[in-house]
């Protein structure tokens, strides 16, 4: 199997939204849901792929802002996100105590296992529960390559200043489950360019331990 990633971003927030896409068969997911769902729903129909599923890395407004957008593109196709951040597409509940209630509320929700695989389609992804930032982050990985969401940065973390959030556990997931990759992995953020786990392990300076 040969994968293909495309990636758009919104001027609001420069909130990354990828299409992973199967060379062969064409099926597709969609990673995350940002606030120009026009953009990855016009890459799709270029490629002509056909997206079985959107996944969510977690449900702050910025990476859930398209979702009804991308519903109408491509029909009723689940959308899967971990249990722990289930309510706020689910149920239109609000992630944050800090930002006030959304619109945002969809039907067939599933959900994103941790140390489960997550099918779409020809395409298999493996959940790692890498929470922090929120209650529910998690990390897609499939082939070389991980969807780390708001958990991992080229040069950075997430943030962890939020009611919901928690420093230690962010750490401790990146660490323990992403750091554990190996160095060639390609790292797909919520925001930002690509980079690998060798290089976010040498200078990420969150992550570096001291000499």
């Amino acid at each position: 199997m040969t994968i293909h990633i495309e990636v758009t971003a919104d001027r609001r927030f420069a909130t990354n939204s990828y299409l992973v896409e199967d060379e062969h068969t064409h099926d597709a997911a969609v990673i995350d849901s940002n606030l120009e769902p026009e953009l990855i729903v016009e890459v799709a129909s270029t490629r002509g792929a056909t997206v079985k599923a959107i996944l969510l890395t977690h449900t702050d407004l910025d990476h859930i802002a398209g979702l009804h957008e991308l519903r109408e593109a491509f029909g009723s196709v689940p959308i899967a996100v971990h249990d722990a951040e289930r309510h706020v597409v689910a149920e239109g509940k609000p992630l944050r105590r800090e930002f006030g209630p959304i619109a945002t509320q969809v039907d067939n929700v599933v959900s994103l296992e941790d140390g489960k695989t997550y099918r779409v389609g020809s395409l298999e992804f493996e959940i790692l529960h890498t929470p922090g930032h929120s209650p529910g982050g998690v990390t897609l990985k499939i082939d070389g390559y991980l969807f780390t969401g708001d958990a991992l940065f080229a040069g950075s973390v997430g943030r962890s200043d939020f009611a919901n959030s928690d420093t230690a556990a962010l750490l401790d997931g990146i660490r323990s489950r992403l750091l554990s990759q190996p160095d060639d992995m390609i790292v797909y953020s919520g925001h930002g360019p690509a980079t690998t786990i060798g290089r976010e392990r040498k200078m990420n300076p969150f992550l570096v331990e001291p000499t």
